[in-house]
């Protein structure tokens, strides 16, 4: 058994131990890394040598994944999470509509199957409800008018969860197993080198000390130097994660009497949604293929560029909202508006906006984000790989850490 010292660091800088806590030993599209899938056929392949203690800093779903499969695997774990909730951009809004509805992540990007690999149970859908999301109706506004275009019903799909969403997932799957290990409100100031391993200091003065620490914040948390490095820690190209556009975005639900849309609506003329861009201004039935007959509209917004709206409050970006449906589709948005419900990412302190967009530069994120010293590693969506900007994206990242820490 290895020992986790928590270390209280008082205004005057003196060093005094707090507590020693040990932790009891317990037993996007496509794969882009062999041994990742190498991991996830053979998760019972996967075990730390000798044991040994990480930090795994932020709580959504690559931190998350990690710690999962590292307490698995025999290694103690401890996340710590700068907000007061877990999940990271994971979040559910419930008692809106008779079906929970996904505030961040919703669309699954690949095969059901990838929610078994994600586990370490290799290729299987856990059983967990999915539907086949191909809308069937669409329209367009431009210039003033409305026009359909329903023939690209035969070019897109998707895959979306029935009855649940991301967040369920996780809390059904992966948080059961590592609840007992997550402490909330408590950001993290800067990580240093001590002679065991690393030393994680809290903004709130105290430190943790472990072996490794994984980082998995947002890269927006990453530009903006939220987070230190000592010297011997930091990336060395780490000034090159700036080259790297991190997405303005929010998203918005609306909840109706009646339903007067289409699946999908979309700005601006037909061709554009052929475009091949990030940026993404998407209304859409939010309750299409699920087990409820409320009318929720869905809007998803995003972009490489800031979006005024995003600036706004949530009352005012509400108001807009509805005042545009009201101008493509008349007074029938105001008669039979029931309610709504805005997240808005780029305003959540910790996020500060969607996910990870176009690198710029020359040096690839994996390689910015290197392991340092075999002390602190990475992960998250961001280095996806093709998964790029996807929940499983960000697990597979974590499951690719995880076999990386143990290896070291």
């Amino acid at each position: 058994m290895h020992c986790l010292v928590i270390v209280d660091v008082p205004s005057r800088l003196t060093l005094n131990v707090a507590k020693t806590q040990c932790f009891s030993m317990m037993d996007r599209r496509t794969f882009t890394k062999l041994s990742v899938a190498t991991l996830v056929a053979a998760p019972s392949h996967i075990r730390a040598q000798p044991k040994q203690n990480v930090i795994v800093i932020g709580a959504g779903a690559a931190g998350l994944t990690a710690a999962y499969h590292l307490k698995s695997a025999g290694v103690g774990v401890r996340i710590v999470e700068a907000s007061n909730r877990w999940g990271g951009r994971l979040k559910r809004l419930t008692g809106f509509s008779e079906v929970p509805l996904d505030l961040g992540a919703e669309w699954i990007h690949d095969e059901p199957t990838i929610l078994g690999q994600i586990v370490g149970k290799g290729e299987t859908d856990l059983d967990v409800g999915t539907i086949e999301y191909r809308p069937q109706t669409y329209q367009f506004w431009h210039n003033g008018r409305l026009s359909s275009f329903d023939t690209l019903r035969y070019t897109y799909r998707e895959v979306k969860f029935h009855d649940t969403t991301w967040y369920g997932f996780f809390e059904r799957f992966i948080v059961p197993t590592i609840q007992d290990t997550m402490e909330l409100n408590v950001p993290v100031s800067h990580i240093a080198s001590n002679s065991g391993g690393v030393a994680v200091h809290l903004r709130n003065g105290r430190v943790y000390e472990a072996d490794k620490a994984l980082v998995t914040v947002p890269l927006s948390v990453l530009q903006r130097g939220n987070i230190g490095f000592s010297p011997d820690l930091t990336p060395p190209h780490i000034r090159e994660l700036q080259d790297i556009d991190f997405g303005s975005g929010f998203k918005v639900f609306l909840k109706f009497k009646e339903r007067f849309y289409p699946d999908i609506l979309m700005e601006g003329p037909r061709l554009s949604a052929l475009a091949d861009t990030w940026a993404q201004k998407i209304y859409y039935d939010a309750a299409f293929g699920k087990p409820t007959t409320d009318n929720v509209l869905g809007l998803f917004a995003v972009s490489d560029s800031a979006l005024p709206r995003a600036s706004l409050d949530d009352e005012t970006l509400l108001r807009e909202v509805l005042a545009e449906l009201e101008d493509i589709f008349g007074s029938v948005v105001s008669r039979t508006f029931i309610a709504g419900k805005v997240q808005n990412w780029s305003n959540e302190r910790f996020i500060m906006g969607s996910y990870s967009m176009t690198n710029h530069g020359w040096q690839g994120v994996d390689d910015i984000l290197a392991p340092m010293a075999g002390k602190v590693f990475f992960a998250g969506e961001a280095l996806g790989g093709d998964a790029q900007s996807t929940v499983h994206g960000a697990a597979f990242s974590a499951i690719d850490a995880a076999r990386d820490i143990q290896a070291r």
